[in-house]
């Protein structure tokens, strides 16, 4: 039996139909979710394989983030934890500089210490109230920042914070003088 002829590839015409198939497809780019999911997927590497917690990520939460990309990131974690620290570097900036601390030491606290450090002490809840509202009219952007950081930062459990510290150092320091 002959075989058939192939026809020459034309690598123009396949990359057109690929960026065509990507269009009319699912989206399914994540790269910016190993990110923003990294300390978390950090802490769970301890007692989980990569392969595991894709699996769990795509059957509990419906993300597709391959184990491939899960191990990238924890094959390079200064990377991955400068990476994550970069979207609260402003913050973290605006709050050491209100508290005029640029050795970052108050990143690497309890959030309940942290809470006592950024927030005067008022004896009742409406004392408490009263403290939100002057600070919000007269510090709005301190007040942004540290929403943020109590957010995506202190979110994150101490112990692991901890263990991010090495790999931001250098680069803490380097933010230090811009105080």
């Amino acid at each position: 039996m002959a075989e058939k002829e192939q026809k020459p590839l034309n690598l123009a015409d396949v990359g057109q139909k690929l960026v065509g198939h990507s269009k009319s497809t699912e989206f399914t780019a994540t790269r910016g979710l190993v990110v923003e999911l990294f300390p978390s997927i950090f802490e769970a590497s301890e007692r989980m394989s990569a392969r595991a917690i894709s699996r769990y990520l795509l059957d509990e939460q419906n993300i597709k983030l391959s184990a491939v990309t899960i191990t990238k990131a924890l094959n390079d974690p200064k990377r991955s934890w400068l990476s994550f620290f970069a979207a609260i570097e402003p913050q973290a900036i605006t709050v050491g500089k209100w508290l005029k601390r640029a050795d970052f030491k108050f990143l690497f606290v309890s959030k309940n210490e942290y809470v006592d450090r950024t927030r005067p002490d008022f004896n009742s809840a409406v004392g408490q109230a009263i403290g939100r509202s002057v600070r919000a009219i007269l510090i709005p952007e301190k007040v942004a920042a540290d929403k943020v950081l109590q957010e995506k930062w202190f979110s994150i459990g101490l112990a692991t914070r901890l263990k991010a510290k090495p790999y931001l150092e250098e680069h803490l320091m380097s933010l230090g003088d811009k105080f």
